[in-house]
């Protein structure tokens, strides 16, 4: 059997392929930790107020302080829940002479939960890792290990 060269088309395959490893490990090994570094700079502690409304007992049960929080969409964690005070969900209803009477609505809570996170400001508004946007009174879907509610961020401390 004769010994066979390379010719051109097997070297270009050969450095082809060292491009796309090396190009491979520049973006999982430098860029993406330039990137994290970034965000970690700048975000900053902070403590910001949601609300649930219209739950029932389960779910303020199952609701507590030291769970982490999630964004449904983008699954990142959006804080960690530091306190939960619930209260009964109240209601107007119209009386006969033409007032209105403040009733209870049976088995519902409210639920305020003060929650820590990172959150970073930048132009367009402040967000959580630099990817969940957080607005006040905008309504976002959550979840935690054992509950998913829809919280109303009403507050954000910088």
């Amino acid at each position: 059997m004769a010994k066979r060269r390379p010719n051109i088309v097997d070297i270009l395959i050969i450095l082809t392929l060292v491009a796309v490893v090396a190009l491979a490990v520049l973006k999982t090994g430098v860029i993406n930790r330039v990137e994290s570094s970034g965000v970690d700079e700048e975000a900053e502690k902070t403590t910001y107020t949601a609300f649930i409304d219209k739950v029932r007992m389960p779910t303020v049960k199952a609701l507590h302080e030291g769970d982490l929080i999630f964004d449904e969409k983008t699954g990142i964690c959006i804080g960690e829940i530091k306190g939960i005070e619930y209260s009964p969900l109240f209601y107007n209803l119209p009386d006969g002479n033409g007032g209105m009477v403040r009733a209870q609505y049976p088995d519902y809570y409210r639920v305020k939960m003060t929650i820590d996170g990172s959150v970073m400001e930048k132009e367009d508004g402040y967000f959580v890792d630099g990817v969940v946007e957080l607005k006040v009174n905008s309504e976002m879907d959550v979840f935690t290990k054992y509950a998913k509610p829809t919280i109303k961020v009403t507050n954000i401390e910088m």
